[in-house]
């Protein structure tokens, strides 16, 4: 059964916070233009990106030359410098739902994912990660400590499967344990959280496939730009008609045009919920006793 969840996906790197990658690279003194011109030798090569920059790493780690233990990687994440207003939003955003005048009858909870091409355990380190239902982002096979192969790269379209998993309602630990689960038959009218009561946020071109499927059932696509790069990348987007809104700089403080904007489609998909529940039971059959 569709149920009074507004889910807000959120891509990491360029969205959320700088390009994690980069960030373990300068952190462990390795040049990050030397490792991405690397990397795009590889996808010239047909690699598909994620695996390739995965596999230099696991590379550079067996050689001495990196360290990619967990605990590591979240000593980065916890060191990584949010864009503005983060990780506050999530809890205002939150408190927006809660105590709006329009919103409250409809007993609305909204939930934050991120589906991302970077390092998950960098993720997992950062401010951000208690405030996440579901986290998504690709990840090495350890023994103890060493890196050994990689056991999850999560590429432009693997990205929707997780996305379908929010949709259907199959919680975070399933979708990894039981991946065969995401293609089980299940109707638009049970699924937990329809993808109209979604938004996607996102800044590149890595984002377009979840976008796509946001916006074809009814969702909305938000583009933004990092606050230190330039808006090409989110222009591609708008003009390529891939997001609904955009490109906002990603500031998510209290009273910019970013947050504006999120409130605001908050708002609209918390109005429609509640009109939509609302005639449900206008609708509902009665049945005589």
């Amino acid at each position: 059964m569709n149920e009074p969840v507004i889910a807000i996906v959120f891509d990491f790197d360029g969205t959320l916070g700088p390009d994690t990658i980069t960030a373990l690279l300068t952190d462990q003194h390795m040049n990050p233009d030397h490792f991405w011109s690397e990397v795009s030798q590889l996808v010239n090569d047909a690699w598909d990106p994620p695996f390739a920059y995965m596999h230099l790493l696991a590379k550079y780690a067996q050689n001495g030359s990196l360290d990619l233990s967990p605990k590591t990687l979240k000593s980065i994440g916890k060191n990584l410098k949010l864009f503005p207003g983060l990780p506050d939003a999530f809890d205002q955003l939150k408190a927006y739902v809660s105590h709006h005048a329009e919103l409250k009858e409809a007993q609305l909870s909204v939930e934050f994912y991120i589906i991302s091409g970077g390092i998950e355990e960098i993720i997992r380190g950062s401010s951000i990660a208690s405030f996440m239902t579901g986290i998504f982002g690709c990840n090495f096979a350890y023994d103890k400590d060493t890196v050994t192969g990689i056991k999850s790269a999560i590429s432009f379209t693997e990205k929707t499967r997780y996305l379908y998993g929010i949709n259907k309602g199959i919680n975070a630990k399933e979708l990894r344990t039981n991946p065969y689960k995401i293609n089980d038959a299940i109707s638009q009218q049970t699924r937990r959280i329809p993808f109209s009561q979604m938004i996607y946020i996102g800044d590149g071109p890595s984002d377009i496939p979840c976008l796509s499927v946001i916006m074809q059932y009814g969702g909305t696509g938000i583009g933004v730009s990092s606050p230190t790069t330039s808006f090409k990348k989110g222009y591609e987007l708008a003009r390529g008609k891939r997001i609904t809104v955009g490109p906002y700089t990603a500031n998510y403080a209290t009273g910019t045009d970013m947050r504006k904007v999120l409130e605001e489609t908050i708002l609209r998909i918390g109005l429609e919920i509640d009109v939509n529940k609302k005639k449900h039971v206008i609708e509902a059959p009665e049945f005589s006793s």
